[in-house]
């Protein structure tokens, strides 16, 4: 977790919310593609090694599959 130094000692807290989105596309390079019936989403995760590691799971789990793909989206 990101923490900020206040001018008064105080820190303050940053939570970063990851969130997996897995599907098949239409171009498989590139997220915007995805076919909107295919779409699943996962999350959300505060830690990005847990997100990352559901990602890959999910994309040789569909191995066979060239069109699928799962993404990592960091969401602020």
């Amino acid at each position: 977790m990101t923490h900020l130094k206040l001018s008064n000692n105080n820190h303050i807290s940053i939570m970063i919310i990851y969130t997996v989105v897995e599907g098949s596309h239409q171009n498989p390079n590139e997220m915007s593609t995805i076919i909107k019936g295919t779409k699943k989403e996962y999350g959300p995760f505060t830690n990005k090694i847990e997100a990352e590691a559901l990602a890959k799971s999910l994309i040789q789990k569909n191995i066979d599959d060239f069109y699928h793909r799962a993404w990592v989206i960091k969401n602020n």
